[in-house]
């Protein structure tokens, strides 16, 4: 049989957590918590990028069919009449998408195209640049 002793102390054992269990567990699930953030932006910024490489192809295929007809490149989307998904018109020249705005320019004349996708795609102090050109 157990003395009162015993089971005294027994009792004050299985009261719960300590303060410091308690703070322990909070920094472990802190420090879990950003590393699965950190993780999570990435892939939600890689999830972005198929926009500009999808219409960077529309460009480059409009591009060409252009040239094919007219002995030149189009320097702006309004003569290229490519859409980019649901992008909306800023200028001839420009166009805004859902994550990226696109500049079409010719910096060599008109056998040169050079189209330029701007956005900040991963939340943090700087703009993401992509960028598709003629040859």
């Amino acid at each position: 049989m157990e003395n009162a002793k015993t089971r005294a102390e027994r009792a004050k054992r299985s009261q719960g957590f300590s303060f410091l269990d308690a703070v322990i567990i909070v920094v472990i699930v802190g420090v879990l918590t950003g590393i699965g953030m950190n993780r999570y932006s990435s892939y939600a910024a890689r999830a972005r990028r198929p926009e500009a490489v999808t219409a960077f192809r529309a460009v480059a295929d409009a591009q060409e069919g252009y040239l094919l007809t007219w002995g030149r490149y189009a320097g702006t989307f309004d003569a290229l009449g490519v859409r980019v998904g649901a992008a909306e018109r800023v200028s001839p020249t420009e166009i805004r998408g859902k994550y990226y705005t696109y500049r079409l320019t010719q910096p060599d004349g008109p056998r040169s195209w050079y189209c330029l996708a701007t956005g900040n795609i991963d939340d943090d102090a700087f703009d993401d640049i992509l960028g598709a050109r003629n040859n």
